[in-house]
């Protein structure tokens, strides 16, 4: 074989194997490309109900700022003062200089003082 006849024959080959490479990662890449695609068609999963003791709210430091249980619903500053809270039979709100003491959302009962109307 002549010099020129084992260039072109390793030339062929890595001409082969490059066109293989780009159709292995061409391959590659669209599947790739489909796999949000098919995500973003899948229908959402929503429950039909969602159940629960109780709810809590948290803010980006971590203080609840709100909390919802069987007993009632409570919000509170970021301090973490209730300022406002409504029960079944009552609904109280308590600004800056209110009539309730501060008091933390942690509690078991977002129940405010019965002070309010």
């Amino acid at each position: 074989m002549s010099e020129t006849t084992v260039v072109d024959a390793r030339l062929d080959k890595l001409e082969r194997d490059n066109r293989r490479l780009k159709l292995a990662v061409g391959a590659l890449l669209l599947a790739l490309a489909a796999v949000p695609l098919i995500g973003a068609v899948m229908p959402e999963q929503i429950p039909e109900v969602i159940r629960a003791r109780a709810f809590q709210v948290i803010d980006a430091n971590g203080n609840e700022r709100a909390a919802m249980n069987p007993t009632g619903i409570s919000y509170a500053d970021e301090n973490g003062t209730v300022r406002a809270g409504m029960e079944t039979d009552r609904i109280g709100y308590w600004g800056e200089t209110g009539p309730s003491a501060p008091r933390s959302t942690s509690s078991a009962s977002p129940t405010p003082a019965r002070t309010t109307t």
